[in-house]
């Protein structure tokens, strides 16, 4: 969750349209999607968020598809991990996750580590960089082994697959295939077409 940096007023708005939000059910009618209403006066925006996210969080799969679109760019944007990770960039967040805790555990080990990071560090960051961009992505960019890596490699091909075969076959929740379809329309520019919940990459 991204706190620092939502603003109080979307997420108000965004928690306002999601207690109004309904979906169809077989008999008909439209219940709201969530049972229970989001508290949006006199809240705090960390209380405020964490309503949201579990209120998201809570919905079923067979019924997620009938969120208002704003809801979900907003909640994969400030709320899903999932998209953080799949992000290109967010390997730059390893070597900076590496260097916090030689910070952290400087004060111990002062004295014994400076000369020998100075001497390994560059040596060992220029070239398997360069190693893992070509041998460790995906065909669109993103870490193998992931579930964005596993999403890339279920479209690449072009052939229409249904959303509940990317969900069932990536591990990834409904929520978090679609927030990745909109960052490859959005990120890479590329063209999926969907067609009665059925995706196709247009090569």
């Amino acid at each position: 969750m991204n706190l620092d940096k939502i603003q109080v007023d979307a997420l108000k708005k965004m928690a306002v349209t999601l207690n109004m939000a309904t979906y169809t059910d077989e008999e008909g009618t439209k219940p709201f999607l969530t049972g229970k209403k989001i508290k949006t006066v006199a809240v705090a925006k960390e209380a405020l968020a964490k309503a949201f996210d579990e209120a998201v969080r809570s919905i079923p799969d067979e019924v997620v598809n009938d969120l208002p679109n704003e809801i979900i760019d907003f909640y994969n944007e400030f709320f899903s991990e999932a998209t953080e990770e799949e992000v290109a960039a967010g390997e730059a967040a390893d070597p900076a996750a590496e260097t916090k805790e030689p910070v952290e555990a400087a004060t111990k080990e002062k004295k014994e580590k400076p000369v020998k990071e100075k001497k390994e560090k560059p040596v060992k960051e220029k070239k398997p960089k360069k190693e893992k961009a070509s041998k460790e992505l995906s065909c669109f960019g993103h870490k193998l082994g992931t579930q964005a890596a596993a999403l890339d490699d279920l479209l690449a091909p072009g052939e229409p697959i249904s959303l509940a075969d990317l969900v069932a076959k990536s591990g990834r929740s409904t929520l978090g295939v679609k927030g990745h379809i909109k960052h490859l329309q959005d990120s890479r520019e590329l063209v999926i077409e969907n067609k009665d919940g059925v995706y196709r990459l247009i090569k």
